[in-house]
């Protein structure tokens, strides 16, 4: 299959900033800027590093302050964006990134819990988990203790990976619920198991490339992850008795063709880039390769397109939340109908289009291990 499209998308996007993205302290920015940063550390070409470092050092003053980090606020998708400062800070040395991971690390510290030592999603999201945090916080809680502290005690990270997994898991299904209400006082939450009601396909999508991402991290490192191989093991395959005959998954999974619903691209090209990445660091065997590659494959088929010139990926749930919307006061039921026409289906959104590049970068991994054996 060509990939042409796709190449000329990832170089269209540079350019992209308050087109398609902002220049924000924000996850989304954060995901779009890890795939040009593994890109980067593939090819070695500077034009993706300078890409990454000149957007940061626009929100990073001279003294190592973030005006867009508020400290006084619990939010794990903060935590994202302030992960792509390692990098930076292992190249340039420089102190001033330095002091934005420690502020973000110190501030786990005092970080509000549920009674399983969880994470909560935001300050105004109270007692509850969210499959995406998964994503957003514990790869940079995991990097920061193996680059900086004395003890490197993975405990907690592993622990809330379990906690979620003995929380959120269907065996029924052998799919997970978007979230959970330890307090079941949100309207959304089941009263006795205190879960949403649905499975969204993008926050399965978080917690498969958290997985992957954390295990190469602690390659090396003192420490069983015997319970995250298991768990990324039984989430793909529990994923897997859902794909499409196109290869993608479906906005709704577990009512996957009912009427409105859709394939949705972001949360298939995370599925994509974790089991492509998997089974190339060994952590799924080699024949995921070819479910990773349908899920790429397929999103590129039915969403990749050029109008005028400009490349364009459709097909991304543009948000979903659940609760009352902080900024927007927009009440999310998490309902099916919340899910399919409650919120926008957009293109080049970077919920998107991050997953896109960073499938992509393991595409051309494996491309290269075929085309040298």
């Amino acid at each position: 299959m060509s990939y042409e499209l796709v190449d000329k998308l990832k170089k269209q996007y540079l350019a992209g900033c308050d087109k398609w993205y902002s220049s924000r302290w924000h996850y989304i920015e954060g995901c779009i800027l890890k795939a040009y940063l593994d890109s980067y550390e593939q090819t070695g070409d500077e034009t993706e590093y300078m890409f990454v470092k000149d957007f940061i050092d626009r929100l990073v003053d001279e003294e190592g302050n973030v005006e867009q980090i508020d400290i006084e606020y619990y939010s794990i998708d903060q935590i994202r964006m302030t992960a792509i400062l390692f990098t930076l800070y292992k190249k340039e040395k420089d102190l001033r990134y330095k002091k934005a991971l420690d502020l973000i690390y110190n501030q786990l510290a005092t970080y509000p819990r549920t009674e399983t030592k969880n994470f909560w999603h935001k300050t105004n999201y109270p007692h509850q988990i969210w499959m995406d945090g998964l994503y957003m916080g514990q790869p940079f809680y995991a990097q920061y203790i193996k680059e900086f502290a004395e003890n490197k005690d993975y405990s907690d990270t592993l622990n809330q990976f379990k906690q979620a997994r003995e929380l959120l898991f269907d065996e029924s299904t052998q799919l997970y619920f978007h979230a959970y209400d330890e307090s079941r006082s949100m309207f959304w939450a089941d009263k006795e198991t205190g879960l949403s009601p649905h499975v969204w396909g993008r926050a399965v999508g978080w917690v498969v490339m958290a997985l992957v991402d954390i295990l190469e991290l602690l390659e090396g490192e003192d420490v069983d992850v015997s319970d995250l191989k298991y768990m990324l093991q039984e989430t793909i395959d529990g994923m897997l008795r859902y794909q499409h005959y196109s290869g993608m998954w479906y906005q709704v999974v577990e009512l996957s063709g009912h009427k409105g619903n859709y394939l949705e691209s972001s949360g298939t090209l995370m599925l994509s880039y974790a089991l492509l990445k998997g089974a190339r660091l060994g952590y799924l065997t080699d024949k995921y390769i070819q479910y990773g590659k349908a899920a790429f494959d397929g999103t590129v088929e039915q969403y990749v397109s050029e109008e005028n010139g400009e490349v364009l990926l459709g097909g991304i749930c543009k948000s979903a939340g659940l609760g009352t919307h902080p900024e927007t006061g927009v009440v999310r039921k998490g309902d099916y109908d919340y899910y399919i026409s409650g919120e926008p289906i957009v293109t080049n959104n970077g919920h998107g289009v991050a997953p896109l590049l960073m499938a992509f970068n393991e595409v051309k991994l494996l491309d290269r291990v075929v085309q040298n054996s």
